[in-house]
């Protein structure tokens, strides 16, 4: 259940970070947002990793590519 939780930290890091980077203004400073993605992706990457440990490779794999996708939605299909 722990790698789950840390999979959607992983995406929800990914979709701020791609939000974030293609926005032109933002109510979060530049290392806020950094502090709070990176926080929330290491804590999601020491959860899916503790969950590959115990034999599950779901969590892990799609954290990874969720978060990879994630950050590219939110790229281009940011309003101008």
């Amino acid at each position: 259940m722990m790698g789950w939780l840390g999979t959607l930290l992983l995406i929800l890091a990914g979709y701020g970070w791609g939000t974030r980077v293609s926005a032109a203004t933002s109510p979060l400073p530049l290392g806020w947002m950094l502090a709070l993605t990176l926080g929330a992706s290491v804590l999601g990457l020491a959860l899916t990793v503790g969950a590959f440990l115990d034999h599950q490779d779901g969590p892990l794999v799609t954290g990874a590519v969720g978060a990879l996708a994630a950050a590219v939605l939110a790229v281009f299909t940011a309003q101008e």
